[in-house]
């Protein structure tokens, strides 16, 4: 008798069911490979356009502040305000939100508080951040060329639309610059607090870098000797400042922290009270700046302006 002994072609379910988990858990990984990956590049994307915003806002208000009007008597052309929350309607702020606002903490830090020195990086600037206006010839392309003040402030709200808009587009801050004509700056007496009703709302016309959450300068006087004395701010709390007589300041330091934009889209959902506190945080103030630290960068420069130096 001869036995044929054949070995059957099909799969077995054990080895059907090997497979197919095999099969899953290499979809899975490769899942999280490129959601991985996908993070990666998002998060690069986000850093490579808030540097490139930052660095076009930056250059620009250098460009402004070097070509600063310096005078030795009258009145201010430069003032420098942290905006009270109770008046940031007046600057066209949308502040209806219901979850945590951005804390109006002025924490300026000097040599008296900080003995490793003068950091304007860890300086807090208020809700507002400061709301700077000065005269200047650097004006737009095409402009005329006589003395025009021009104003830079953040502003929290829509990104496109009206701030009352039933229904509004992504709430964000954004730092905008505004500009008077050569024209209405004259009429004004090229004073700072002059032009204040021509600079305090600006339009959407007028955005320069979105996701600013902070905006912050410190002015120093240089002496002939060249040591710096600080004009503002001489307190860890100062909200205001005008360039009259001696205290118009030849040096400049300007900070701008920028958020991603999953950043500004996390406090965005936040403030509208869309997220739940987690429990590491213990009030409203630590989440929103624990976000704003984890999402952000900070960008500085010393602007060195040509007139106004102590003999």
């Amino acid at each position: 008798m001869i036995i044929c002994n054949r070995r059957s072609a099909a799969f077995t379910v054990i080895e059907l069911l090997v497979a197919v988990t095999i099969a899953l858990v290499l979809s899975a990984l490769l899942i999280a490979v490129t959601r991985s990956t996908l993070d990666l590049w998002r998060k690069v994307q986000d850093q490579s356009t808030a540097n490139i915003q930052a660095k076009v806002a930056i250059d620009l208000i250098s460009r402004d502040l070097k070509s600063v009007i310096f005078r030795e008597a009258g009145e201010a052309t430069v003032a420098i305000d942290i905006v009270n929350i109770g008046n940031l309607q007046n600057h066209n702020w949308s502040v209806e939100n219901v979850g945590p606002s951005k804390p109006d903490i002025v924490n300026i830090l000097d040599e008296v508080t900080n003995t490793s020195g003068r950091v304007i990086e860890s300086s807090r600037f208020g809700r507002s951040g400061v709301w700077l206006r000065f005269l200047t010839t650097n004006v737009r392309s095409g402009g005329n060329s006589g003395p025009a003040m021009v104003g830079y402030q953040i502003n929290r709200r829509p990104t496109t639309g009206t701030v009352s808009a039933t229904n509004p587009s992504a709430v964000r801050y954004t730092l905008f610059r505004q500009f008077q004509n050569v024209e209405e700056t004259f009429i004004a007496g090229y004073e700072a607090d002059a032009s204040d009703d021509d600079l305090d709302a600006p339009g959407n016309s007028d955005a320069l870098c979105d996701n600013v959450v902070d905006f912050g300068v410190w002015c120093y006087r240089r002496a002939s000797n060249g040591s710096m004395t600080p004009v503002y701010p001489t307190d860890v709390a100062d909200r205001s400042f005008r360039s009259v007589g001696n205290q118009f300041p030849n040096i400049i330091d300007v900070m701008l922290r920028v958020m991603t934009e999953s950043g500004a889209a996390q406090l965005e959902q936040m403030e509208e009270g869309l997220m739940t506190r987690p429990s590491v945080y213990l009030t409203d103030e630590d989440w929103w700046w624990g976000v704003v630290n984890a999402e952000s960068r900070v960008y500085t420069t010393r602007v060195l302006l040509e007139d106004g130096g102590e003999s």
